[in-house]
């Protein structure tokens, strides 16, 4: 049994504004270039198709028709992710019913609203039919919606790692559910944050923070674990359990400056270890940072060749035209921001010494000379200095209280006893 593995294309996603159709257009080509070579049973998307829980129309139309052809090649499911919109995914499967093999389930979609048991257990036989691949696939549950789902667990830090968890016993118990040992080929995914990974920095940072964290070892024991959320592609927890994050098709962001995208193809049989190998993807611009003088840019200036570029120059007196003279020195590159760390215009961190001479600190004869030292006249700069020495002497106005803060200062000064329900207070 053959299994590709993709995930997190967030198709829509742009770079400071600037559009990435083309470079989505080419790795989803190349991407399928890979499926027509390897002949997969089976192709699974693990989350995040979309940037956006709106995509713009183009975006859905450039997803259908990667997606079908990925499923004329062996079917293909494509699992919620955080960005993913679950009734864009329900109108998506509609039009998949409408397909001439509507019947063979060749494309579906997997969501959940957080509103009933989100996973589900998908069966598909192999294409010589000696194998049957079930599929336990878990769509992204979002931590806002999973009180509704697990009221015991309560909003204790581990609690919603605690809920996925019971959700995935609860899909292991039925994927093993007329499990056949000589036949089955099992597998699980999921879009979630598991402890062990490394983020891109690309992600939505709060959902890959250490509450939300999925414990590696909890993960279900298969063939294969499909994970997405996680943009670098990375294998994930000791090596005991064949789980890996295919990660993004593009460096979605700065963050992922220097990855090796890719995705993956997995082989296993029953009763033999799963062979797992990564398929590098090419068709993205590379994102780099660069950190030096114009001199030094311009020495390395071929390595920059059509990538997008954010360049920090340093230098000792102010630059002027900076941007444009950086631009003439990498002329291939797509310039995304730069910046100048100049010496001269650099503030000095103040240290614990300043804090213990603050008191012998002339704050307005420091101001004074900085006025003088950036020409601002004389005449100026002495009522500038004045207007500021009155601020510095004046108290800062104490506003009038508000009526909800003249409400709580009454009911300090009253607080609630028995007595004003009409009890007698009694004292110990």
């Amino acid at each position: 049994m053959k299994a590709l593995h993709t995930s997190d294309w967030h198709l829509g996603r742009t770079l400071q504004r600037r559009s990435r159709d083309a470079e989505f257009d080419a790795v989803l080509a190349e991407i399928t270039a890979i499926a027509e070579r390897v002949q997969p049973d089976l192709i699974v998307h693990s989350g995040d198709l979309f940037d956006s829980y709106r995509p713009a129309h183009k975006d859905v139309l450039r997803a259908m028709r990667c997606l079908n052809g990925l499923a004329r090649i062996a079917p293909t499911v494509v699992l919620g992710g955080n960005h993913d919109s679950p009734e864009l995914f329900d109108l998506l499967n509609y039009v998949c019913t409408l397909r001439p093999d509507a019947d063979q389930g060749r494309l579906r979609f997997v969501h959940s609203r957080g509103d009933s048991d989100p996973g589900t257990v998908l069966d598909f036989d192999s294409r010589d039919g000696h194998e049957r691949i079930r599929l336990a696939a878990l769509p992204y549950v979002h931590p806002n919606r999973y009180l509704h789902l697990f009221p015991g667990f309560g909003t204790t830090e581990g609690a919603y790692a605690a809920g996925l968890r019971e959700l995935q016993d609860g899909l292991l118990t039925r994927l093993r559910d007329g499990y056949d040992p000589g036949r089955d080929v099992l597998l699980f995914t999921a879009h979630q944050y598991v402890a062990s990974a490394v983020p891109a920095q690309s992600e939505r940072m709060w959902e890959v923070r250490e509450p939300y964290a999925t414990d590696p070892d909890a993960l279900p024991q298969v063939a294969y674990c499909a994970l997405g959320h996680i943009h670098k592609p990375q294998p994930v927890g000791t090596g005991r359990l064949p789980a890996r994050y295919a990660g993004s098709p593009l460096q979605m962001d700065f963050g992922e400056s220097g990855e090796t995208k890719s995705v993956t193809v997995v082989e296993a049989e029953p009763g033999r270890r799963t062979l797992i190998t990564p398929h590098t993807l090419h068709s993205g611009r590379r994102l780099e940072h660069f950190q030096g003088t114009l001199d030094e840019l311009q020495a390395d200036a071929a390595r920059y060749s059509g990538v997008y570029l954010k360049a920090v120059i340093h230098s000792d007196e102010p630059i002027l035209q900076l941007g444009d003279k950086v631009a003439d020195l990498v002329p291939e590159a797509v310039l995304v921001a730069v910046e100048e760390n100049c010496a001269a215009t650099r503030a000095s961190v103040l240290t614990g010494a300043d804090a213990a001479d603050d008191s012998q600190l002339d704050v307005t004869a420091v101001f004074s000379s900085y006025l003088a030292e950036t020409g601002t006249p004389g005449q100026r700069a002495d009522e500038v200095v004045a207007s500021f020495a009155n601020l510095l002497s004046a108290p800062d106005p104490v506003p009038p209280a508000c009526a909800a803060e003249q409400l709580l200062s009454k009911a300090l000064a009253s607080p609630w006893t028995d007595a004003a329900r009409g009890g007698t207070e009694t004292a110990s």
